[in-house]
């Protein structure tokens, strides 16, 4: 089992942002999670939502946006956006999972971890085509496939691209496909847990799962629990 905390560590500071990572990277999370998006010049840049309404109030999507504009773009509580090699530093020595948003971000994404050699990271999408491009470009780097309503097509997809894993919406895992996934040597993570008693509940049911978490300073109590 290994707790992740969800976009850096979202409960800590806001999402995608340097603190937020730096918050992750402090905490007792196994690995931090966090969104990445392509800027019109290529460049990747951590944002989950496509446009920056939501986090910084500015009504543009970030595939519309050079780098140069969105890095002189603030939020409200004065966090900037990172680009990718900024969350890196941040992050550390700290395992990470970064998901890929909308489309083209394979080959940058690939580019940019063999250019820094970067070790310990897993790559997660909704994007199965694209996911399945950086991994044929990556093949050492472990993928997920996300899902967010029903686990079995995470499954499917990941028996048929050879995938390594399934990222699943905690409340839509169930017995059979926990089961699928163990029989078929897919690693099983679920997001996003934020309650002690919800994050105890699944590992009784599913010990091997990890747990993504927007608190892992809530969750790290699970780290001491003995394995059931």
């Amino acid at each position: 089992m290994r707790i992740i905390a969800h976009r850096g560590a979202k409960g800590l500071a806001p999402e995608n942002t340097i603190a937020s990572i730096k918050a992750g990277a402090q905490s007792e999370a196994d690995a931090i999670e966090f969104d990445i998006r392509l800027s019109s010049d290529g460049r990747l840049v951590l944002m989950h939502d496509a446009s920056l309404e939501r986090t910084h109030g500015v009504k543009r999507k970030v595939h519309h946006m050079r780098a140069s504009e969105i890095k002189k773009v603030q939020s409200p509580e004065g966090h900037g956006v990172p680009t990718l090699e900024e969350a890196l530093r941040a992050a550390g020595d700290k395992p990470l999972f970064i998901e890929g948003k909308r489309d083209a971000w394979a080959m940058p994404l690939a580019k940019h971890l063999r250019k820094h050699n970067k070790q310990n990271i897993t790559v997660i999408s909704f994007d199965h085509q694209t996911l399945d491009e950086f991994s044929d470009l990556c093949p050492e780097v472990p993928v997920y496939v996300l899902e967010h309503r029903n686990p079995f097509d995470a499954v499917n997809a990941a028996r048929i691209y050879g995938f390594d894993g399934i990222d699943v919406n905690f409340w839509t895992l169930n017995p059979l496909v926990y089961w699928l996934a163990q029989r078929h040597g897919l690693e099983v993570t679920v997001y996003t847990v934020n309650k002690l008693w919800q994050a105890r509940l699944l590992l009784k049911l599913y010990p091997k799962i990890n747990i993504t978490t927007d608190h892992p300073h809530i969750l790290a109590v699970l780290k001491n629990t003995p394995a059931q």
